[in-house]
């Protein structure tokens, strides 16, 4: 009887196993769906590769563990993350307190001086400030970037906000503390029960050498709760150095009945740093929000907001997280979308390392949504190997991505095709219990009465 329950235990341990297992392996090549050849630099043990936007719009893990090299003999190389790319710098600078007295702004005396023809053009407020009583209040956050050369993609802005209330920051820039300009804003929104996390604003590569930064915040209302900057960190890339890495894709219709709407499922888990939307050239300006989710069960979670322009526009800088769902969603004001738009998607810079101790040609392997995180210590894996060698691909395939809409991929597919696995795999052992069952019954000893 024992022997029975181990052979059923050992069969149903096997059938899961079978039933979980991903095609192909992560050892070998042959298990991910990009594979390209790969040259490296001679004289090099330790190589260094810039992962291009193709091969980014490929993978299947938000930290890029799916990614191989592989030798002529299919074994795997020791990899490792490359430390960030020297094309953009990160800048974090310490917020200096910008305070006033609760009451500065009240006055007493307001008067209103009209012309001659009864007309209010000039409007004046005459008196003096009301005594202020109490502690002072935070009005804003000043940052010195007074050393930053070179242009600022965007700045993270680590603040914590009122739960539940829409709160527009604003970041101005000022030689002489004076006069200011404005650099860029953007509204944020934090859920109940969500992390605390920073909230980005582009600055569209902004010249910030040899001034300060301002940075202040307003709400439609009252505010629900204050508002504290714990830091800043601005994305700086250097004079004449390129941008980030970008691919091109079709967005799918508009949503039927609805030309404001455009969702598509995205088929990578690279976090998008940017997105840029085309639309035809009679669509002309439409300013849009960026919008994700994983499923439908979420609610759509801004990532970011800017204008979409016919004539090319700007990138519309994102949070930096990786949803599966995309929704693009033009303002109410405008009339949305004739045709879907099409679009330009930006990923941060990013690399690894690996030691090419195999036999050339190498072979680049990544897409594996199943894969192991082997990935080494970057200091471990360099350590006494000298200077990195620049490996490159020898093809680069097209920066081009296809775009489904949601009722096409994603999560229904998904969720299809593991239902089928997991009702399989009940079927197999259902009839893998009954064929033991019938042994178990024949080989019992028959009453010899």
């Amino acid at each position: 009887m024992s022997g029975v329950r181990w052979r059923l235990g050992a069969l149903v341990g096997a059938v899961l196993l079978v039933a979980a297992a991903p095609a192909g392996s992560d050892g070998e090549p042959d298990g991910y769906a990009l594979r390209l050849p790969l040259s490296v630099e001679a004289g090099a043990k330790v190589q260094r590769l810039a992962l291009p936007a193709a091969v980014l719009a490929g993978l299947q893990t938000r930290d890029g563990h799916d990614l191989r090299v592989f030798d002529a003999k299919g074994r795997a190389m020791p990899i490792a993350r490359a430390g960030a790319s020297a094309a953009v710098g990160h800048v974090s600078l310490d917020p200096m307190p910008i305070l006033g007295a609760p009451d500065a702004l009240k006055v007493s005396g307001v008067s209103l001086r009209l012309d001659g023809r009864g007309a209010a053009q000039v409007a004046e407020v005459r008196g003096e400030p009301v005594a202020a009583g109490g502690a002072p209040v935070l009005l804003g956050v000043l940052l010195d970037a007074r050393r930053v050369s070179g242009a600022v993609e965007r700045v993270a802005v680590a603040a914590d906000l009122p739960v539940g209330q829409p709160v527009t920051l604003t970041v101005e820039a000022s030689a002489d503390l004076r006069e200011w300009r404005r650099l860029g804003e953007a509204t944020v929104y934090r859920r109940a029960g969500e992390a605390v996390r920073s909230s980005i604003v582009a600055l569209d590569d902004a010249a910030v050498a040899r001034e300060y930064l301002r940075i202040t915040w307003s709400a439609g209302s009252r505010l629900l709760a204050p508002v504290s900057i714990r830091g800043a960190v601005l994305d700086v890339r250097p004079d004449g150095a390129a941008a980030s890495e970008t691919v091109e894709a079709q967005a799918p219709a508009p949503v039927s009945g609805n030309a404001r709407v455009v969702d598509f499922a995205v088929p990578f888990a690279t976090p998008m740093a940017s997105l840029r939307v085309i639309p035809v050239e009679g669509d002309g300006v439409v300013p849009v929000r960026i919008l994700g989710r994983d499923d439908r069960e979420q609610p759509w979670a801004l990532l970011g907001q800017g204008v979409a322009r016919s004539d090319g526009g700007r990138d519309i800088t994102l949070s930096g997280d990786a949803p599966r769902a995309i929704r693009i969603e033009a303002d109410a004001r405008s009339a949305g979308f004739t045709v879907a738009p099409r679009l330009r998607i930006g990923f941060a810079d990013r690399g690894v390392i690996f030691l090419a101790s195999g036999t050339a040609p190498f072979t680049l392997a990544a897409g594996r949504a199943a894969a192991k995180d082997v990935f080494l210590s970057p200091a471990d894996l360099a350590d006494g190997q000298g200077r990195p060698g620049e490996a490159r691909l020898v093809a680069v395939p097209a920066a081009t991505v296809t775009l489904s809409a949601l009722g096409d991929a994603g999560a229904p597919t998904r969720n299809i095709v593991l239902w089928a696995v997991m009702l399989a795999a009940t079927a197999l052992l259902a009839g893998v219990a009954w064929m033991l069952w019938r042994q178990q019954a024949t080989q019992a000893p028959r009453d010899p009465s």
